[in-house]
């Protein structure tokens, strides 16, 4: 048994676990015995689950164990998945899972590791954002309630299943709530679900234009949760990207729902195409940029001096962009020592936006920040 198993299974409340099994549809039966509930599985009832009502029980952890996998295994899913959403029974577990060439082996390489948790960060903050303030582009994802929300979401362990990532979403982020109102946290991941199922389902039928205009009772899609989903594909396209959710059983989650949405891998060239188009067109106009130095990759000139690429890491709006700019001799030597000595740089430019490194063309005024 995996070690991980039985110190899952001694965390999990009875009630909690209880709770679950009644969201889900589950229906409580008569038991003989005072300190042990027993339910059956929604339909025809085949699968009986047995509960120890009682933490004190020498088997406690033994019968909650035996009760998971009945549970894992009507569900369809992992034993270790689901104890660890019966230990988080007050948060929403989001799933970003990458199945592919990619992640044969059930690993990532760091940078699109990296990559996969800076997108589903940004894609919850646009989708808190749009709860908030519907609109196809936030300018800066700095609403109070959004923030709060992502704030409080905890990485967990990521999951069997080529790569899973794995977030906890908190319910709600204020001290009270009304009866009769979702929580602001399920908002946020529903709404998440949903605009992510409908992008797909858009683009699945050959119909993404219609991302562009809004249609009633349909969540509106936003340039930022475009760039999200296209920040977490490997550079390669090598791989599909499911978001799922298990739904907390505090709070009754409607039948309609949506909890999985597939992104292919030939579907993320679309999607940034809209996240271009989702975008307020502006004036070309110079404006200025201030990041550092990540990456030199010049070359000698006919006269031996370095000049040629360099990426940046600059600030946009709300947003920390990779910048790829043409320099000459002179400013590249700056560049170089910039990057040296990790100082700032500010530059003047049109910026170009890209999927993965962004443009910077007509670049002028480089320089280094003085301390």
């Amino acid at each position: 048994m995996n070690a991980n198993i039985p110190k899952l299974a001694a965390a999990v409340g009875y009630q909690d676990f209880r709770s679950y099994l009644i969201a889900r549809g589950w229906t409580p039966s008569p038991s003989r015995r005072n300190n042990v509930a027993i339910l059956r599985s929604p339909g025809t009832g085949e699968v009986e689950i047995q509960l120890p009502l009682d933490t004190n029980f020498a088997d406690y952890v033994e019968a909650i164990v035996l009760a998971a996998r009945r549970l894992a295994a009507h569900e369809g899913r992992p034993l270790e998945a689901t104890l660890r959403d019966l230990t988080h029974p007050r948060r929403d577990v989001l799933r970003y899972a990458l199945s592919g060439e990619a992640t044969e082996s059930g690993t990532l390489s760091l940078q699109a590791g990296a990559n996969l948790v800076n997108g589903a960060l940004k894609s919850l903050l646009a989708s808190a954002c749009s709860v908030q303030r519907p609109r196809t582009f936030h300018p800066r994802m700095t609403l109070g309630d959004a923030e709060t929300f992502v704030r409080a979401c905890r990485l967990g362990q990521t999951e069997i299943g080529s790569f899973v990532l794995t977030i906890d979403a908190p319910l709600d982020i204020r001290d009270e709530v009304m009866a009769d109102e979702t929580p602001f946290g399920r908002q946020a991941t529903s709404y998440l679900l949903a605009a992510t199922h409908r992008l797909a389902n858009a683009i699945r039928h050959g119909e993404s234009n219609r991302i562009l205009d809004e249609e009633p009772n349909a969540p509106l899609i936003s340039a930022n949760l475009c760039e999200s989903l296209v920040e977490m594909a490997p550079s390669d396209e090598s791989a599909d990207l499911r978001i799922s959710s298990t739904w907390s059983p505090m709070i009754p989650t409607p039948t309609q729902v949506i909890s999985e949405a597939r992104i292919d891998r030939t579907m993320f060239e679309a999607i940034e195409r809209l996240s271009l188009q989702l975008r307020p067109s502006r004036h070309s106009e110079f404006d200025k940029f201030v990041g550092t130095v990540v990456e030199l990759s010049g070359s000698p000139n006919p006269d031996g001096k370095l000049e040629g690429d360099v990426v940046l890491q600059v600030q946009s709006d709300d947003q920390l962009l990779k910048v790829r700019v043409t320099l000459g001799p002179d400013d590249y030597v700056q560049a170089a020592e910039a990057h040296l000595e990790q100082r700032y740089v500010s530059v003047r430019g049109l910026l170009h936006r890209r999927r993965r490194i962004n443009l910077l063309e007509k670049p002028s005024d480089f320089a280094v920040i003085p301390r």
